[in-house]
């Protein structure tokens, strides 16, 4: 496919610290020649004729001063900081909250070197705020601009628009320079300072808030010249990202850069996982479908996908992120997201299940890609705090399990493929495609997502001390007693009574009786090479 032959993504994180280190040098090195006084020449030539107070020039040069007053840009900062927090745009926000910490920075760095402050004229205007070194006027006009270049760029306007907005933020810290030369306020060394505190405070920002997500149009150098004839669409579940906005722009910086053309985004629903938007996708001609959700929705869009032959790609957010896991597509979205252009495609098995709903006294049919159980496990799953989650994540998993320590067992009928029936008394049936489930543990060592099989455990104990040899299980990769594991292409598992059921960690209800089907490589998802 093209999506294989585009350009690798830039790193950006050098560009990010030697940027702010740079930036940070240099303000360094200009202070050293202030407080050396090697600019005093420079400030005895370049120095403005007095303006008279009453003047209209130094009027309105004063007024300018007072329009761009540090204060006033502070506020404004810190405004648009908290808008950006509000609307769900973090990293921006953070990095804004950074900027306008510069601005009293500089008034007390200023306080602190003591450079004495030019005579002039206009020593009683509220503007003159702070001491002459750095400039604290300048530095905070120079941050305020650099901020509204930043929103521009943050929020993906056109490019003429971002070169209007970048030529308004010169200008604007340009007259302010003007008028604090122009009314005596600050020496050309003080303004220069100013301006090197700004933009190295702006580039800490950037740093801290991250070029690559917010910036992303500075690494667009090298674009591919022609655009590849190729879309990706993105299920989206909006519940599992703190910052939508983020999202969407790292997506879309990536697509620019690989030359695709522009992405469909979908969002899930609290009644439709995925589905209805996996569909639209594929209604849609998507050459690649990025899952942005938890477990529930991967399992959604992996059954549409089956047998289509377009590839799903992972940008992990939930909490288990359990086929992200086994698959080793990394947890953490940039590099998940790089992965999706870069990596190799693999056909894995899916598992058609049907299972009898005794409420409705009917039978369903799902798709699972990981795991599925009857019993203890879908009752730790449903007995977990959702909110818990968000603070300990997998460790609500372990409360939950407490709270079920005794379970009862019940009797069940297992058929593996075309066998007999077996009877077995247990308190878990669990069956997996791949090995490892909830919580990071490897309940199936052997399994393979592309095996042609699906893993059993029927999990008997008798005594409290089972539970243990189930740890060393996990840790050994062995058969315990009272938790044996085998593998067939078809499950029957029937019980006299309807007991919890699961489906990839998200309980359905319960049943009285599951058929598992292999489905052998019906499904394509990218994953490392």
């Amino acid at each position: 496919m093209a999506r294989r032959t585009s350009p690798p993504r830039p790193r950006l994180l050098t560009l990010e610290l030697s940027t702010a280190a740079l930036s940070l040098l240099a303000f360094a090195a200009w202070t050293w020649l202030v407080l050396t006084g090697r600019t005093t020449s420079l400030d005895t030539r370049l120095d403005a004729p007095a303006l008279p107070l009453r003047s209209v020039r130094g009027q309105l040069s004063e007024a300018f001063s007072l329009l761009t007053h540090p204060l006033l840009v502070l506020l404004a900062v810190l405004a648009v900081a908290v808008f950006s927090y509000k609307k769900r745009m973090r990293r921006l926000a953070i990095a804004l909250a950074v900027a306008a910490a510069g601005v009293p920075a500089a008034l007390a760095l200023s306080a602190w070197l003591g450079v004495g402050l030019p005579p002039t004229a206009f020593a009683d205007s509220v503007s003159r705020l702070g001491g002459a070194y750095p400039s604290s006027h300048i530095a905070a006009i120079t941050i305020g601009s650099w901020v509204m270049v930043t929103l521009v760029r943050a929020h993906r306007r056109p490019g003429s628009s971002v070169l209007t907005w970048s030529l308004l933020a010169g200008c604007l810290t340009l007259l302010t320079a003007v008028a604090q030369w122009a009314t005596g306020l600050a020496h050309v060394s003080d303004i220069i300072g100013g301006s090197l505190f700004g933009v190295a405070v702006a580039n800490v920002a950037l740093m801290v808030g991250g070029v690559r997500p917010i910036l992303v149009d500075w690494a667009h150098q090298g674009l591919p010249t022609e655009q590849v004839n190729a879309h990706a669409a993105v299920v989206l579940n909006p519940t599992k990202f703190d910052d939508l906005s983020l999202l969407r722009r790292r997506v879309e910086a990536t697509v620019l850069e690989r030359g695709w053309r522009p992405t469909t985004w979908l969002e899930t629903s609290a009644d439709d996982p995925g589905h209805e938007a996996a569909r639209r996708a594929l209604a849609d001609g998507a050459d690649l479908v990025l899952v942005a959700g938890g477990d529930g929705t991967v399992r959604a869009v992996s059954a549409e996908l089956v047998g289509t032959g377009v590839p799903m790609a992972l940008l992990p957010s939930g909490t288990g992120n359990l086929l992200a896991r086994n698959l080793g597509v990394p947890l953490d979205v940039d590099s998940a997201l790089d992965l999706a252009f870069a990596g190799r495609e693999r056909a894995i098995d899916v598992v058609g299940v049907t299972w009898l709903d005794p409420q409705e006294q009917a039978e369903r049919t799902e798709r699972f890609v990981v795991m599925a159980g009857l019993g203890l496990d879908a009752q730790i799953m449903e007995d977990t705090n959702d909110d818990l989650k968000k603070v300990i994540r997998s460790g609500a998993y372990a409360v939950a399990a407490m709270q079920n320590a005794v379970p009862d067992p019940f009797p069940v009928a297992v058929t593996l493929d075309d066998g007999e029936a077996e009877e077995r008394s247990t308190v878990m049936a669990l069956m997996g495609n791949v090995g490892t489930i909830t919580g990071g543990m490897t309940i199936f060592p052997d399994a393979q997502p592309d095996d042609g099989a699906l893993d059993l455990m029927i999990a008997s104990p008798d005594r409290v001390i089972d539970w243990a040899r189930l740890g060393t299980q996990i840790l050994t990769g062995r058969d315990a007693e009272g938790f044996r594991t085998t593998s067939a292409g078809r499950v029957l598992i029937e019980t006299d009574k309807p007991v919890p059921f699961e489906l990839d960690g998200d309980p359905v209800g319960s049943t009285r009786r599951v058929e598992a089907v292999v489905e052998p490589g019906a499904l394509t998802v990218v994953v490392p090479r």
